[in-house]
């Protein structure tokens, strides 16, 4: 063995050391939930009460949330969620993210804060740990990570509601003008930074080619005022091209609108419970009318169950030559009650 192969094998032998020093001085980080240095001791700091347990999993194109603790997540039955956190001013997410199928992000940008940036691997579990604002509001989270045609909809929204009663009209304009000087700078055309509209009790929203209410997702963020008797008109332009995710293919490979899902309204509570006020099976072309009294503090109105989306043009696609097959969800909002 010459001189040259000693130090190849001296260099080697450091780098392997070098790992196994780095591994064994983080493992007790790595496995452990918020498992980032930094957030661990940020969460042992706050108690428990201050933090929500939020497990996500990443499915192509949606993201699925359970929480527990001061938010327990719970959808008309359901311990999950689909696009939504829900959580109120100061507290802390003590997040588990997993892949159910690929690789993923989660990508948080509060304009105001910090941006939270976290890649979702299949077979590894991502920790982190997010301060929920303390701005009460929707604040938009996304896939960072290109995994399909239909990644840029895997967009969620994290629901900062007040502790109690209803949200505050100065709040609303501190999150307005945040958002409008992010729309005239650096976001400028960017679809995920939601319109505000009104305090109104009549709203009108129609979607576009793609199949989004007024160009963006999460659709606008709506406004009214406890008590107000709100009329929401919902309309969905019939889709006629693979542009819209419902635009559907049939196991024959012949396209046509997706029928038999439903579109409604949703009142979101203080303690994360979703519950029905009031849903129809979608129609195309023609207003979907929803009338209801605003007493909950926050709702979720329009699709907020994914769609099942098939690419199959002539009944070609299979395992073999490709497949483009997903959940999808486009068509939906929050809207926001102001306190009197």
């Amino acid at each position: 063995m010459d001189k040259k192969e000693k130090y190849e094998i001296a260099w080697a032998l450091f780098v392997i050391v070098l790992f196994a020093v780095v591994i064994v001085g983080t493992l007790p980080q790595d496995f452990v939930v918020g498992g980032v240095p930094n957030s661990l001791s940020i969460l042992r700091n706050d108690p428990p009460s201050d933090v929500i347990q939020t497990m996500v999993i990443s499915e192509q194109y949606v993201f699925l949330v359970k929480e527990a603790g001061p938010v327990n997540s719970n959808e008309m039955g359901s311990p999950y969620l689909y696009n939504l956190i829900i959580a109120h001013p100061g507290e802390w997410l003590n997040m588990t993210m997993r892949s159910a199928d690929v690789t993923a992000n989660f990508y948080f940008p509060d304009y105001a804060d910090t941006v939270v940036d976290d890649q979702i691997v299949p077979g590894l579990v991502t920790y982190d740990a997010l301060r929920v604002p303390n701005l009460t509001g929707p604040f938009v989270f996304l896939d960072g990570e290109y995994d399909g045609p239909w990644f840029s909809y895997q967009v969620g929204e994290l629901l900062v509601l007040p502790s109690s009663g209803y949200f505050d009209s100065q709040d609303l304009s501190l999150l307005q003008a945040q958002n409008l000087r992010a729309q005239s700078s650096g976001l400028v055309g960017d679809p995920y930074n939601t319109q505000m509209i009104g305090p109104s009790s009549q709203f009108t929203v129609v979607t576009d080619k793609y199949g989004l209410f007024n160009g963006s997702v999460p659709g606008p963020t709506l406004i009214t005022r406890l008590g107000d008797q709100v009329t929401l008109n919902m309309i969905f332009t019939t889709p006629a091209s693979d542009h819209n995710y419902l635009y559907n293919y049939s196991a024959a490979g012949v396209p046509s609108p997706v029928q038999g899902i439903e579109v409604g309204v949703y009142a979101v509570w203080w303690n994360g419970t979703v519950s029905l006020v009031a849903q129809q099976p979608i129609s195309y072309g023609k207003p979907m009318v929803f009338t209801f009294n605003a007493t909950a503090p926050a709702y979720v109105y329009g699709i907020i169950s994914p769609v099942y989306n098939v690419y199959n043009p002539d009944g070609m696609s299979n395992n073999l030559i490709g497949q483009d097959k997903g959940y999808v969800m486009g068509a939906w909002g929050t809207i926001l009650v102001e306190g009197s």
